[in-house]
């Protein structure tokens, strides 16, 4: 926290002369996000609280781009997963031009003209920064390319063509996503700070996906067994999880954020750091409790597994954690649910053998015809739901409930190698920065939270095509951008020696 203040500090104390060297590049953002506003706040409905706050996020990324465009970046991770309002276009509304879109795309055109008006912003770095896997990231990125070309000449249905010019502008994003923060993450402590954020966007996700829950609980009784055989469970009744569409993809976003408060509590020093830090740790897991989603608890339960079984001190943590966690998930599932958390969670597990949605061998097999039927270019990305025939009368799928079989049918299966190959490269760079740091008291809890989100969304997503909600990308490619620049900070030498025996510095 340390590095958050003094950054506020500079941030203020040096802003002024900053603004009157870079006056052209600011007047250009500016405007830039002047017109996006206006657009948004003139031609968008705002049904809910949820877009004021949404709209008050943005608000402050363009005064932070203004002033630091490091910051602004930080102020686009805590806006991620709230990121659903925006401008819908073409048949049945299905292209989304979200405000996270905007925001990225602002932050990405005022980054680059500071780079070629601000000779020490741009001797700082280059302007997109080299990484290992720049061929196999490119060669995705193309492969998709022309996946989506075939895919619009083959497709006749227009919303279909529409949904895929949709998802393909979000992979585009994902890719200018993260080599923005491979760029901007230079330094250690830029990193550490990152990570810290994404932290707080997943603690600000829990407490408000946490309230929905109770509200939900309290407007529609409480998440009985009618409830979830319809799938109509956790917080999807008053509002839904933030926008997230679905308990699933909430719960995504916590396996991913929720892994640094969890390994981050052994580097602060501050008694009052300590408590914020045990609080966010009980809360976010509660959230993920409470989505009721079993490929997020099996995740969780591979990806602290596997980390406890190669570390003694991790394993010793974790224990101690589900002690403390079974007490306080008991109380909190006995207050809302009127169940205790062994028969809610056997009641989750039951609804496999009785609800036709939990069917998934059978959408399966789905997917598996229509790969055998488009090896090689797919259906088309994002057209899987006007594909896939349904597995039982009147259902269609929507996706394949799994990431690399919904990948295939859509895409292909030289697109999935790809993409498969992509995932084996980050964990090998995971397993890496988990060697090299399990003993640094700066940065270990990087590599342990990187090394566990990672492992618990990819065993996730054999269960959920985690990207058909578009938001968890970033999320996901956010986490990649951690993984890798750590790995380069290892590699170049930019981190403290350190050994097991080193006091553990403040963060």
């Amino acid at each position: 926290m340390g590095a958050i203040e003094r950054s506020i500090h500079d941030l203020y104390e040096h802003g002024e002369s900053r603004l009157g060297h870079l006056w052209p590049v600011w007047i250009v953002g500016v405007f830039f996000y002047a017109a996006v506003s206006y657009v948004l706040l003139t031609r968008v409905a705002l049904p809910s609280p949820l877009h004021f706050f949404v709209y008050t996020m943005g608000a402050a990324i363009v005064v932070l781009t203004v002033l630091n465009v490091e910051w602004a970046v930080l102020g686009l991770v805590t806006m991620t997963p709230f990121a659903r309002p925006g401008m819908s276009f073409g048949p049945e509304k299905v292209f989304h031009l979200s405000g996270f879109n905007f925001a990225l795309a602002g932050v990405l055109f005022v980054y680059a003209l500071r780079y070629f008006t601000d000779r020490g912003f741009a001797s700082k770095g280059p302007f997109v920064r080299r990484t290992p896997i720049d061929r196999v990231m490119f060669a995705f990125l193309l492969l998709v390319t022309f996946s989506a070309m075939i895919g619009l000449a083959t497709n006749e249905l227009e919303v279909a063509r529409t949904r895929l010019l949709l998802y393909y502008k979000e992979q585009v994003l994902y890719v200018a996503w993260f080599y923005l923060l491979v760029t901007l993450l230079r330094k250690p402590s830029d990193i550490r700070r990152f990570a810290i954020f994404f932290a707080i966007s997943g603690l600000l996700v829990s407490l408000l996906g946490l309230y929905n829950r109770v509200t939900g609980a309290v407007a529609g009784a409480t998440a009985t067994a009618a409830e979830l055989e319809a799938g109509a469970v956790g917080g999807q009744t008053a509002g839904g999880w933030l926008g997230l569409a679905h308990p699933n993809f909430f719960a995504a976003f916590l396996l991913l954020s929720f892994p640094i408060w969890f390994f981050i509590v052994d580097y602060l020093r501050r008694a009052g750091q300590k408590v914020f830090a045990y609080v966010a740790i009980l809360v976010g897991f509660l959230g993920l409790l409470f989505t009721y989603s079993r490929s997020a608890w099996g995740g969780t339960l591979a990806g602290l597994g596997i980390l406890g079984l190669g570390d003694r001190r991790a394993l010793v943590r974790i224990l101690i954690f589900l002690v403390l966690f079974a007490v306080v998930a008991q109380t909190a599932s006995v207050a809302l649910t009127g169940m205790g958390v062994v028969d809610l969670v056997r009641l989750r597990f039951e609804q496999l053998g009785r609800s036709q949605y939990s069917g998934r061998f059978l959408i399966y097999s789905v997917a598996l015809g229509l790969i055998n039927d488009h090896p090689l270019t797919g259906v088309g990305l994002g057209a899987y739901p006007w594909h896939g025939q349904g597995a039982w009368e009147g259902a269609r799928n929507v996706q394949a409930h799994n990431l690399f079989l919904t990948l295939a049918a859509e895409q292909g299966l030289v697109v999935t190698a790809l993409f498969a190959a992509l995932v084996v490269v980050i964990f090998v760079m995971a397993t890496r920065n988990l060697i090299a740091l399990r003993h640094d008291p700066g940065y270990g809890f990087l590599a342990r939270a990187s090394y566990v989100g990672l492992v618990a969304i990819m065993t996730q997503s054999l269960f959920v095509h985690i990207f058909y909600h578009r938001d968890v990308g970033y999320a996901f490619y956010a986490m990649l951008a951690i993984v890798v620049s750590l790995n380069r900070m290892v590699r170049e030498g930019l981190l403290p020696e350190t050994g097991a025996a080193a006091r553990p510095r403040r963060v």
